[in-house]
């Protein structure tokens, strides 16, 4: 499916973790944190989804995407500089935060619309799960800390130390129970979601209460 897509100019790229980048532009339409947008480097080019990873109110928005050599996109995302422009459609899409409690779970760079819920003032009452399998591969990780402190679980699957915990993210959820009454949001690789969602269920989850979003 095509989305119509209007220009916008690229005020910076930077860079957010190994092989991870953010580009941002100026704010041009109102979203709620968590929905994404379909984006292109030409007209009528590929377009991919990517969640935003910026607050609703920031003058600038942007999103984070993994460099994937040889991909239809990326290499050409990772090769713009301020001044270049981009193709964004209007954003879109049911995975949005809300106030109350709730529990995050993401990998990769499934924690984008949660660093857009955050800085949005969803921070009151949030447990965020990141999984990664060493302690730089945490997208985020600074904000999360800052804003979560005791609220923010890292699962390191090949890394330890202090302040991680030794195993996958799922081996985390394995080891605990889990209230049954608030929304669990679900966002990284399909494995991930498919595997933390059957573990929240065996603990008496309710579907209805897991919300779920692909990356791929």
């Amino acid at each position: 499916m095509a989305f119509f897509l209007r220009p916008v100019d690229v005020i910076r790229l930077e860079n957010s973790g190994p092989d991870s980048w953010t580009v941002y532009w100026k704010r041009n339409f109102d979203f709620l944190p968590g929905q994404v947008v379909a984006l292109s480097i030409f007209p009528s080019g590929v377009q991919r989804l990517y969640s935003l990873a910026t607050g609703n109110h920031a003058e600038e928005v942007g999103i984070l995407f993994n460099l994937a050599p040889g991909g239809a996109l990326t290499p050409l995302l990772q090769a713009v500089r301020p001044g270049h422009r981009i193709y964004v459609s209007d954003p879109f899409g049911s995975f949005v935060g809300f106030k109350g409690p709730a529990f995050w779970i993401a990998n990769g760079t499934g924690v984008a619309p949660f660093l857009s819920m955050l800085d949005s003032g969803l921070i009151e009452d949030k447990v965020m799960i990141h999984g990664a399998r060493t302690r730089e591969y945490f997208l985020g990780q600074e904000t999360f800390s800052s804003l979560l402190r005791e609220s923010y679980v890292r699962c390191a699957s090949a890394d330890q130390g202090k302040g991680l915990f030794q195993g996958r993210l799922t081996t985390y959820l394995s080891s605990r129970d889990w209230i049954k009454t608030v929304p669990y949001y679900l966002c990284g690789s399909a494995s991930m979601i498919v595997e933390a969602r059957d573990i929240l269920i065996s603990r008496g989850v309710p579907f209805k209460n897991i919300l779920s979003e692909v990356y791929f």
